[in-house]
């Protein structure tokens, strides 16, 4: 069975996020990743910073342990830029890989992924895709 979901701050506390910003930091001229991490701190959290008719971005932070369920989009493309931390990443068709700092992950409509981070530190992710996709969950 499928389980559809297109609200970001529903799928994320669902991933485990304890708090999730949305309205507050989007579409700044500029941010500073530094300055966000100071401002949320330690556990888990997530900041959509970027929200238009064609994307949207989101810098989500996660414990060692934590990331989220196995799911795909119907619809749409998802990257990642790697900011902070080691993650591990199952894609369909291309088995586990083991990212970290600076790596950019890219994944095709259509197919299930599945992200956890790894290691001793929190890590840190930057999604980016069409806003408020729909992350199809199946069981």
């Amino acid at each position: 069975m499928e389980k559809h979901d297109a609200d970001v701050v529903q799928v994320l506390h669902d991933d485990g996020v304890d708090e999730v910003v949305i309205n507050d930091m989007e579409n700044l001229s500029t941010t500073n990743i530094d300055k966000l991490i100071e401002r949320m701190g330690p556990g888990s959290w997530a900041v959509r910073i970027v929200y238009n008719e064609r994307f949207g971005g989101v810098i989500i932070q996660q414990n060692p342990g934590e990331g989220n369920r196995l799911h795909y989009h119907p619809d749409a493309d998802e990257c990642w830029v790697i900011i902070v931390g080691t993650w591990e990443w199952y894609i369909e068709g291309k088995g586990t890989k083991i990212v970290s700092k600076n790596d950019i992950v890219v994944v095709e409509k259509t197919v299930k992924h599945k992200i956890t981070c790894i290691g001793n530190e929190s890590g840190i992710r930057f999604a980016i895709t069409k806003p408020d996709v729909d992350h199809v969950y199946v069981d």
